[in-house]
């Protein structure tokens, strides 16, 4: 300390408080440095606001700030929500600052004035309304914006306000000897705040001024403090350095014109290690005790700072710090009615006027709940504050627990079946009993878009952790820590799941393994759909098309007929038997079954892009390229698309736009060997070196049609013949060689009469 003073009571405070004090480094340390910057550097800040939900730790925060400012030498006074008005929060300002002569003399009058006027028989009835009502006006943010103060009850609009003033103000000029006087109980304000800012400017150190719990005196003082900030009440030294703590940030409209004097220190709950550094600091250093303080706490400073309060060395000393957070959440309003909707209010956890009436009982008390600084507004109603609610829904179960789970009934029914928030309301209100519910839920929603399904597996999450059922809690973390596959493969064998929904969890993994290529589990899968649920034709579908896609058309053919016949206009099921019959060399039927499904369904991309194929083999060409083209159209980078037209284009001879799509195919990864191979031919067409193409295709292929074609275009017309042979043996459809063969005259010219001849 300096040895200019002997050491206070006050000096012992702040260093002590410097010493416990843990967590808020950045915002601390973005302060500090900034009272260090000369006021000329365009670094420096001379207005902060510190914003964040209630408990947040805006109050203590701002304490360090006072302390960090008085060890820089400065000057502070602060404000907070003790102050009902402009003339008050002006009196607790030059109260901390020190001597302030001129505004205490005027303070002094303002007081003195004000008790006699209150006094006087002879006053007009209401005088102390009509003051409070000159007062408050002065530092409205708004016309006709007028909050609740005092014996003041009602808005005041600007008519009355006139006609009240013009009441004022002869009564005033009759009582007051000097028109200074009468303007100084009309604008207190006006007359208050150019004498604080003249004892502001002659004080030695500069001053900083903080007005806390922002959010309860800003109707009074935001268009105070911008008049302030403009000049309207006098030049301000440049070094004085405001702070704003309020549960919001300061409107962009209306602060808009300080952004580059602005800093804007939003504060979030603590970090994991912050609030380890913050119990350490306060004894509590067992990590099972920690854990279960940061759990119950929600890591919000206030309710982290309450529960290490005692210092517990065990999780039995552990307090419940619930009842005392609603206390201070609502400690502005004594109205019982307000106070129960609020924590009714807490049950959902996103509200519409009509949810709110059922978790209520009515919606009378929903417009002044949603003034409340712990509601936000989101895109699909309103929330509070998540730490905010959970212990609001911890003080409600305690409270009763049988209107906790009838509450939660009624909410579960207001929502209706299969809906994400009836069963969350159902958890919280049945707890394990009610999990099938939504794991079932949760299947279908996967099934209807598996994106919606994490949002399943976080709410069971949540019940699971409001209602303290580590049942319903471990189930949730296991589904919300997968991914898809592993996800839906953790449902599949629940037997408290009837066999309907295991079924369709099946199918749904199904789905996702046969996309991976894992054919034969994909199949399994399927297999087991198919037995738990014999009658739901999709599933016996998904099982034909899987078989399609091993390479086993035949086999999938009767699946896909079985579901046709009772369901003929299945659109996805013509078209994955119209492929099998494609893949099987029945190019008639494939392509009834074709242009049947696109008939059905215009658009359908992947059954155009076939019937493209098709036709090409038919050699329809004109056709195959009107189908190629449109599937292209509805999807760009459709790479069998490109591959199929790239083919088709080819044939006809447009070697350049044949020659970019299958460029395109190849980079899209899409059978890169084929599309090599038919760049390689138009290569040749183009008089161009295409040996060393084909015989990298060569070198890359198993299939034995592809390895005869390319071994017909290198010349080695006796080994194409035998890779034909096999070929044939192994099954490979005759009509689909022939076609490729024509093909292959088609573009290059060259004899293919020998190996066409093996296929009659």
């Amino acid at each position: 300390m300096s040895s200019e003073r002997p050491l206070s009571l006050q000096d012992l405070i702040r260093s002590r408080q410097a010493g416990v004090f843990v967590g808020r480094e950045r915002q601390l340390a973005q302060f500090s440095e900034n009272l260090r910057l000369p006021v000329t550097d365009p670094r420096r800040r001379f207005l902060f606001s510190v914003h964040g939900a209630a408990g947040i730790g805006k109050s203590f925060l701002v304490r360090q700030f006072r302390r960090i400012a008085a060890d820089h030498g400065f000057a502070t006074g602060q404000v907070d929500e003790s102050a009902y008005d402009v003339p008050g929060a002006l009196a607790a300002l030059a109260a901390d600052l020190g001597p302030c002569k001129e505004f205490g003399k005027r303070l002094a009058a303002y007081r003195q004035h004000r008790q006699d006027l209150d006094s006087d028989p002879t006053a007009p009835e209401g005088l102390s309304s009509l003051l409070t009502r000159s007062t408050v006006r002065a530092g409205l943010a708004a016309a006709g914006e007028v909050p609740v103060v005092g014996a003041f009850t009602k808005a005041i609009d600007a008519k009355s306000t006139a006609e009240d003033v013009d009441k004022l103000r002869v009564f005033l000029s009759r009582k007051l000897r000097s028109r200074d006087d009468v303007e100084l109980m009309l604008s207190p304000a006006r007359v208050l705040t150019p004498a604080l800012v003249s004892d502001l400017n002659a004080l030695k150190q500069p001053p900083v001024l903080f007005f806390d719990t922002y959010e309860r005196t800003s109707p009074f003082l935001d268009q105070w403090l911008r008049d302030l900030l403009a000049g309207e009440y006098g030049a301000l030294r440049p070094d004085v350095v405001f702070v704003l703590a309020g549960q919001r940030p300061l409107d962009l409209n209306l602060w808009g014109d300080y952004l580059s004097i602005r800093a804007d220190l939003p504060l979030d709950v603590f970090t994991e290690q912050e609030a380890g550094s913050f119990l350490a600091a306060r004894g509590v250093t067992d990590p099972r005790v920690a854990e279960v303080v940061l759990g119950l706490s929600g890591r919000l400073p206030v309710l982290v700072a309450m529960l290490a309060e005692a210092q517990p060395t065990s999780v039995d000393e552990v307090g419940d710090p619930s009842g005392s957070a609603v206390e201070r959440f609502l400690k502005w309003e004594p109205d019982p009615r307000r106070r129960n909707a609020a924590l009714l209010g807490a049950l959902p956890r996103r509200f519409s006027a009509e949810v709110f009436a059922v978790a209520a009982g009515s919606d009378e008390h929903l417009p002044w709940l949603l003034q409340q600084p712990f509601v936000t507004e989101q895109s699909d109603g309103f929330q509070y504050h998540d730490v905010v609610r959970s212990q609001m829904l911890r003080a409600l179960q305690r409270r009763s627990p049988a209107e906790w789970r009838a509450r939660h009934h009624a909410l579960a029914e207001h929502h209706g079946a299969a809906t994400l928030e009836r069963a969350y309301h159902r958890l919280c209100a049945d707890r394990a009993a009610a999990l099938p519910e939504a794991l079932q839920g949760l299947v279908l929603a996967f099934s209807v878009r598996r994106s919606l399904a994490p949002s399943w597996a976080r709410m069971i999450v949540q019940a699971g952790r409001e209602t303290d059922t580590a049942e319903v809690v471990q189930r949730g973390s296991e589904l919300v820590d997968a991914d898809y596959t592993v996800m839906i493969g953790l449902l599949v064998d629940d037997r408290s799941l009837p066999a309907a929904t295991r079924a369709l969890a099946h199918a749904e993994r199904g789905v996702l393994l046969r996309a991976a290529r894992v054919f034969d589990a994909a199949l399994a899968d399927f297999e087991a759909a198919v037995s738990l649920a014999p009658d739901e034709l999709r599933y016996v579908a998904e099982r034909g098309e899987t078989l399609r896609r091993m390479g086993h058309p035949a086999d999938a053919i009767p699946d896909l007929d079985r579901v046709l016949t009772e369901e003929p206009n299945n659109d996805w099921a013509l078209g994955c038997r119209g492929a099998a019959h494609h893949a099987l060399g029945d190019l008639d039927r494939s392509l009834a079954d074709l242009v049947k499904a696109i008939e059905l369904r215009p658009k359908y991309t992947w059954a155009l892009g076939t019937r493209a194929e098709t036709l090409r083999q038919m050699e329809r060409l004109p056709e195959a390229l009107a189908d190629a083209d449109l599937a292209i159209e509805l999807e760009p980078d459709y790479a069998y698309g490109l591959l199929c037209r790239g083919s088709i284009l080819a044939s006809m001879g447009e070697l350049d736009r044949a020659a970019a799509d299958l460029e395109r195919a190849a980079e899209l990864g899409y059978r890169p060997g084929h599309a090599r191979y038919l760049l390689a031919l138009i290569s040749f067409r183009r008089g161009q070196d295409h040996v060393a193409m084909v015989e990298s295709v060569l070198a890359d292929v198993s299939g034995r049609s592809d390895r005869g074609l390319c071994l017909l275009v290198l010349g080695r017309e006796d080994d194409a013949i035998a890779e034909i042979r096999l070929a044939l043996t192994a099954g490979f459809p005759p009509k689909l060689l022939a076609a490729d063969l024509r093909q292959l005259r088609a573009i290059i010219g060259l004899d293919v009469d020998p190996a066409l001849a093996l296929l009659d």
